[in-house]
């Protein structure tokens, strides 16, 4: 098969990750290798928006330069959260960007992001294939919430559970500094899937539970809950509960969902709850709490990056280049699980359709029958995310 020859065109998309700008870096790096099919490499500066305004960033063959992307978290080069409407809704804007991967000359286009970026490139490589316009599309995986299908994790979250993790147990050290405590509450993203919140399971390894963790694929019963934080308290003077901002009562709605705003996406956004809840528990049982919404740190906190999540992501973007070089389009490549342990996987691409607009939940395995924890069976599936124990830390600890 004839190669195609010309320039490559990169972008990111909803929310930043503290990995994003690492599967820039293998983008990049592997572009550089093929100079005699990649004269020019370019980046969207704030996604689809940025092609639309014609604003692209040149990338400059600098290695130095390069390698600072491994510890920025954001999004280096711009995100949105532009919502492409379909070619008959707008036909100008796709007759827009077909107009700047002209004047570009873009043979190679990749979009990172999750859930609505896929459908992005999903609409964008069908166009161009209907107007016979050779460009090869990739998408690359990006969300913290992990609710991407058909991969067995998402680039980004990881690191964002190892900071959820290191985080809980902090605050779970801190509380338990006093022979009378409080009860804590921590707040994690997760509009529909409860990945992030499950993560706290691993406090287990650092021989720490948390007492309660609530996620959104089960319907949350207040009663129910005020129940246990009092037996729980009573019985201890201290609780740890981890909670998913998007938890539905028993009609299937929003915990205390008011007049809630929407993203550009028609997506609710939520946030909040644990202050909420901290005060109802404050109000009905004359207990002390505190709560803390991890909000924007999950994503941005670059300190507790996962190692294996950063070499996986510039595999995973070298093998994207590769790819694309020999042919690939319209595709997203996963991440493909061989062994928990020894941690083993490849790569795999699949349809955009398999993931575009598609959400993948917890596994009903992980949860247990009460609905308010985690299955020791989810360790095997994170932990080898995290680098092992070593990704998380340390900590003295008297056995009582």
């Amino acid at each position: 098969m004839e190669k195609l020859i010309g320039n490559l065109l990169y972008g990111q998309s909803g929310g930043p990750t503290s990995i994003i700008n690492t599967s820039a870096y293998g983008i990049f790096i592997e572009a550089f290798k093929h100079k005699n099919i990649i004269n020019s490499i370019y980046a969207m500066n704030y996604g689809i928006q940025g092609l639309l305004d014609d604003k692209l960033i040149k990338i400059l063959d600098n290695d130095t330069l390069l390698k600072n992307l491994l510890n920025t978290p954001g999004s280096a080069f711009g995100s949105n959260r532009f919502k492409l409407k379909s070619f008959d809704e707008d036909p100008l804007t796709y007759k827009k960007i077909l107009e700047i991967f002209k004047k570009y000359n873009i043979r190679y286009f990749f979009y990172n992001g999750g859930n609505d970026s896929m459908d992005t490139i999903n609409k964008i490589s069908t166009y161009l294939e209907k107007e016979n316009y050779k460009c090869n599309c990739i998408g690359i995986i990006k969300t913290i919430d992990n609710d991407l299908p058909s991969t067995d994790f998402s680039l980004g979250y990881p690191s964002a559970a190892k900071f959820i993790i290191n985080a809980a147990l902090e605050i779970y050290l801190d509380d338990i500094s006093y022979k009378e405590g409080r009860v804590n509450i921590i707040e994690t993203m997760g509009r529909n899937a409860g990945w992030l919140a499950a993560s706290a399971k691993l406090l287990e390894v650092r021989g720490v539970k948390a007492d309660l963790i609530y996620v959104p694929e089960v319907l949350f019963d207040l009663n129910d809950f005020l129940n246990k934080v009092e037996e729980i308290y009573n019985k201890k003077k201290h609780a740890l509960i981890i909670i998913s901002e998007g938890l539905k009562n028993n009609e299937g709605s929003f915990i205390f969902e008011t007049n809630s705003l929407l993203d550009s996406f028609g997506h609710n956004q939520l946030g909040g709850l644990s202050i909420k809840l901290a005060n109802l528990i404050t109000s009905k049982l004359g207990i002390k709490t505190r709560y803390y919404e991890l909000s924007l740190l999950q994503r941005a906190n670059s300190i507790c990056n996962s190692k294996i999540e950063q070499k996986i992501a510039i595999r995973l973007s070298k093998f994207a280049v590769k790819s694309a070089i020999n042919g690939v389009n319209k595709k997203i490549v996963v991440v493909n699980r061989i062994s928990s342990n020894p941690f083993k996987y490849n790569f795999k691409l699949v349809d955009i359709n398999d993931i575009a607009n598609k959400e993948r939940y917890l596994d009903d395995i992980y949860i247990n029958k009460e609905n308010n924890y985690i299955n020791d069976n989810f360790i095997e599936y994170l932990l080898p995310l995290i680098d092992g124990e070593k990704g998380l830390l340390n900590i003295y600890k008297i056995n009582k």
